[in-house]
């Protein structure tokens, strides 16, 4: 047995690149959705091979675009590709993140099997919902995104959530909140921030760090009034974790950005999936193995900026919780920053000094605390 590459991997699969049904106008992948390429088999076999032989642990996240567009039979083929291929012992699992708008009996059949586990994309009620999120017609989708719940409601399959928090929908924590607990909702609060890169019609929607810190405190509020542990909201749930001295999920909050490598429709490979762009091209598997482009002197440039960060970072009184935090919040390996000088460092211990503090009021103590 070869030498595993990582003792977890976490691969974020783009079976249909950027391809998606939707239209939504905060979307990284603005103006490029109507494109869709979806994986051919020569290319999902191996890439199936090659993350399968890269850990004792793997972890396959299917991505988009709209993932869901492949089709349902697409994805019954890759369980018997992993069947195959996967070794004994050996921990495989898969989430997907859909907008639930295309979902039919077939997809329900095979989801059914627990085999997914499966994340819908609602920003809240219908109105908050619907600012953004809409289709080619350009018409609101949430209508067709509660048909998709309905179906997974009757179908006994659990499901969480994201609800990206842009320019409009951050006024609205309360409502967004309460939409998602009365349904039972549990789900990840993501910002929609600006990066240098994005086109003019995203930026347009998004917010400031610290507007998205006083939204979460607002939402923490409320969780813990509920005094419901059954309903989870992240990164909130993360944050509690690092502050009470355990390991928390989300990438940005573990410091290994490594295990979370994106595969593109055609096999090339980058960093994550908010760097699919030449500069940070690290190869393609249909030319090199995974190990080999893992190893690499591209990628490990392109890492040794996070090495820089935690190296300025590591005195800070939060490190331990944020790692430094994503390394596109401080311009990333090509033009870095001081990160405790960005907007986001400045923001994020605001939240971390806040969350630290409702904690200990909850009651408890400074030894159960992480030394913050």
């Amino acid at each position: 047995m070869n030498e595993w590459i990582f003792r977890t991997f976490s691969p974020i699969i783009k079976v249909v690149g950027a391809g998606c049904n939707l239209r939504c106008t905060y979307c990284f992948y603005f103006g490029h959705q109507p494109k869709i390429n979806i994986m051919g088999n020569d290319v999902l076999k191996l890439v199936l091979s090659e993350c399968l032989q890269a850990a004792s642990f793997v972890r396959f996240i299917w991505h988009g675009g709209e993932p869901t567009i492949a089709g349902a039979e697409y994805y019954r083929k890759i369980l018997a590709i992993e069947d195959k291929v996967r070794r004994d012992g050996q921990k495989v699992t898969h989430s997907i993140q859909t907008n639930a708008t295309l979902l039919n009996p077939q997809w329900i059949d095979l989801l059914k099997s627990k085999r997914f586990s499966i994340g819908v994309s609602i920003d809240g009620p219908e109105y908050l919902h619907n600012f953004a999120r809409i289709n080619a017609n350009g018409r609101g989708s949430f209508r067709e995104v509660q048909k998709g719940i309905v179906l997974f409601r009757n179908a006994g399959i659990k499901f969480g959530s994201i609800a990206v928090v842009n320019s409009y929908t951050v006024n609205f924590p309360e409502e967004i909140f309460w939409f998602m607990y009365n349904q039972k909702i549990s789900f990840s609060a993501n910002a929609c921030v600006a990066y240098p890169s994005d086109p003019e019609e995203v930026r347009q929607l998004t917010i400031s760090p610290m507007q998205f810190s006083n939204f979460l405190l607002r939402l923490l509020d409320l969780w813990l009034k509920t005094d419901d542990p059954t309903f989870n909201i992240k990164p909130l749930d993360d944050i509690i974790k690092g502050i009470l001295g355990r390991q928390p999920s989300l990438c940005r909050y573990r410091g290994q950005c490594q295990m979370y490598l994106t595969i593109d429709s055609n096999g090339d490979v980058y960093p994550c999936d908010e760097y699919l762009n030449q500069n940070y091209n690290f190869g393609n598997l249909r030319q090199t193995p995974l190990k080999k482009i893992v190893q690499s002197t591209n990628l490990n440039e392109y890492y040794a900026g996070r090495t820089i960060m935690q190296t300025v970072c590591q005195n800070c009184q939060w490190f331990n919780i944020c790692k430094g935090g994503c390394m596109r919040e401080w311009g990333g390996s090509k033009s870095i920053t001081d990160p405790r000088e960005t907007e986001f460092c400045k923001a994020r211990q605001f939240l971390f000094e806040e969350v630290r503090d409702r904690i200990q009021l909850l009651g408890y103590s400074k030894k159960e605390i992480l030394n913050v």
